[in-house]
């Protein structure tokens, strides 16, 4: 599976060196330092297209335009990363903020279009796509809730940009550590989401299991959102995609 990493604060090297991943992955590391050099490189990978399908209901024949994403000169990306969104929308923010790092009311609304919009095109993109994003914990009144760690609102509704939502979790016994991901919905997993609902409740690290279960329901990709702290598996288990299961 040749596939495109978007390292946008380092993580990479949880993986191993450039030439590594080069290697392993088909394609080099891409590190953009900016919102705007993010957006030229996506720009350079893909395009908008407006197609019409015709549509059966019933005797009827419905004309539906759609727009979908195609990759520019055939550049095939069987999957996209992006390690992480929560890096990404900080970069747009601070974009948005004046020299002292505040920004105005207005800048809420932009920032918010700004991160749906980038949303809505990734979510097009075909094949598999793989969004990383830290967490944080809100307390609530009937106890604490694990929610994206994304500046804005956007954080509220991300997930239905995507196919799968996963936590991950780490489990501790006898001083050995274990890492799986939480797919079903509860009060603190708020989030958490298998739209093919063959996935065990808690599972394995394991990126294979995911894109057969979207195979096995006849998705066109899958697109996946994962969730969770630093040194909790979200990078590392990326190796699951090239290496044929998790480790």
């Amino acid at each position: 599976m040749k596939t495109l990493m978007f390292d946008l604060e380092h993580g990479s090297q949880t993986l191993g060196s450039k030439e590594y991943i080069h290697k392993q992955f088909g394609f080099p590391v891409l590190q953009p330092g900016t919102w705007d050099q993010f957006q030229n490189t996506i720009g350079k990978l893909y395009k908008q297209e407006t197609v019409t399908e015709k549509v059966k209901v019933g005797n009827l024949e419905i004309d539906e335009e759609r727009t979908i994403v195609v990759p520019r000169n055939g550049t095939k990306v069987d999957a996209l990363i992006l390690d992480t969104f929560s890096e990404l929308s900080k970069k747009y923010m601070r974009q948005l903020s004046d020299k002292d790092g505040k920004m105005k009311l207005q800048g809420w609304g932009q920032l918010k279009n700004k991160l749906d919009g980038a949303l809505d095109f990734l979510s097009k993109i075909p094949g598999v796509v793989i969004c990383n994003c830290h967490s944080k914990v809100q307390t609530m009144d009937d106890g604490n809730k694990v929610v994206p760690y994304i500046d804005g609102s956007s954080k509220e509704d991300i997930s239905k940009w995507f196919d799968f939502v996963l936590y991950t979790k780490t489990n501790v016994s006898n001083d050995q550590r274990s890492y799986t991901w939480i797919t079903s919905r509860s009060e603190k997993y708020d989030h958490a989401k298998d739209r093919t609902s063959l996935l065990d409740p808690e599972m394995t690290q394991d990126y294979n299991v995911i894109i057969n279960a979207a195979k096995e329901k006849g998705f066109d990709g899958a697109k996946i959102l994962v969730i969770g702290s630093p040194g909790s598996g979200k990078t590392y288990s990326l190796q699951t995609l090239v290496n044929g299961g998790s480790k």
